[in-house]
């Protein structure tokens, strides 16, 4: 049953992406359907980053804000982050994430060092059920110019969302690198 039901769901995804044409005239701003990966990310969303300083070892901590957004042609997601970084400092930064159903990949293109990440990613299924829950992202990376294993995690829930990224050398264990923890700014619209 499950799988059935994730087959119609990646089709009707699918079938909203390539759609028809889109009408001319005033018909023609009608908004695509989000797809259904990315809709429990949309919003605006208040919290923090903590991460694990190099030099130090020690857990920095900065205020951020975060908006996501579908992209123009609604096949991926915009996250557009704003951090306070000290007195009169405001640092901001925007990615782009794009989430594979039937490679169950997720990229994250960076626009400020225009580096590109994929990860595998695991539980995709039972988060298409409630359109939220926990994504397990698998892959490789560059940490201080070493090639490391990395392991995010997502948590998200109608007004929650946690982010949080471990790092390891080959062979050695996982460790904390960073993590985003997120509430909504303002409660979702519940529709009536």
């Amino acid at each position: 049953m499950l799988r059935s039901t994730l087959i119609v769901l990646l089709l009707s995804v699918s079938l909203a992406l390539a759609g028809p044409s889109l009408p001319q005239g005033p018909q023609a701003k009608q908004p695509v359907p989000t797809p259904l990966p990315y809709a429990p990310f949309l919003g605006q969303w208040s919290g923090g980053l903590e991460y694990r300083d190099f030099r130090s070892d020690e857990r920095v901590y900065l205020p951020t804000w975060l908006e996501v957004v579908p992209s123009a042609d609604n096949r991926s997601l915009e996250f557009h982050y704003i951090y306070d970084d000290g007195p009169n400092k405001i640092v901001q930064e925007t990615s782009r994430v794009t989430i594979d159903p039937e490679h169950q990949t997720f990229t994250v293109l960076s626009d400020g060092d225009k580096t590109a990440e994929t990860y595998q990613m695991e539980g995709l299924p039972k988060f298409y059920e409630k359109l939220a829950g926990v994504l397990v992202l698998k892959g490789s990376g560059t940490e201080n110019d070493k090639k490391v294993d990395v392991r995010i995690t997502i948590k998200i829930g109608k007004n929650y969302y946690r982010y949080e990224k471990q790092t390891r050398l080959p062979g050695g264990d996982f460790q904390f690198r960073d993590a985003y923890t997120f509430t909504r700014r303002e409660p979702p619209q519940i529709a009536h």
